[in-house]
């Protein structure tokens, strides 16, 4: 009997913690994910184009970010292909500086210490992340690259910010398209 009691006490007391603090177990057990969509933001050039999509994050606790979904499908198609995901802590407008196209088959988008490329007019897509390729450079910021220059001939040049504020900032280096960077 005594058992019995202290079971129930003790489902009573589980039952009243999860009544009250439900939306902290709801943050460990499920974690953030996308919510609804606040943004959406697309250009082309003659052979494809680039759609960037903002979504507020749920269940992301008591500051909640945001994603932001790069697609790239070709011009006058519907069938977009997810190129990368970002999270913000924050959530910003959609950077459109941060989409360019070189030339008809040579584009690239970045966002916080992340960078991805096409050359081959949207049709694949290589993405480079700082933070696991770079880690020395300790660019994990959400202004992490500042700038990016790329010329059609794969040639180019990436600004990164690994402490704001401290100057001079790194430059790194491509001749493959922003495959792969180097001091």
């Amino acid at each position: 009997m005594k058992k019995w009691v202290i079971g129930g006490v003790v489902l009573c007391v589980a039952t009243l913690f999860v009544a009250k603090y439900w939306w902290i177990l709801a943050i460990i057990i499920i974690g953030p994910y996308k919510g609804p969509q606040f943004e959406t933001w697309q250009s082309q050039n003659a052979s494809f184009q680039i759609r960037v999509d903002a979504f507020h994050e749920a269940n992301g606790g008591f500051v909640p970010g945001a994603y932001y979904t790069f697609f790239s499908a070709p011009v006058g198609s519907n069938d977009w292909k997810e190129v990368m995901t970002f999270r913000h802590d924050d959530p910003i407008d959609i950077r459109k500086s941060q989409v360019q196209f070189v030339s008809d088959g040579v584009g690239f988008v970045y966002m916080g210490w992340m960078f991805a490329s096409t050359n081959d007019g949207g049709q694949s897509w290589t993405v480079w992340d700082a933070c696991k390729k770079a880690p020395d450079l300790k660019s994990c910021n959400y202004e992490g690259i500042k700038a990016v220059e790329l010329n059609s001939d794969g040639k180019g040049r990436m600004t990164v910010d690994p402490i704001p504020g401290v100057s001079p900032l790194p430059v790194l280096r491509t001749d493959d398209f922003g495959r792969s960077w180097n001091k």
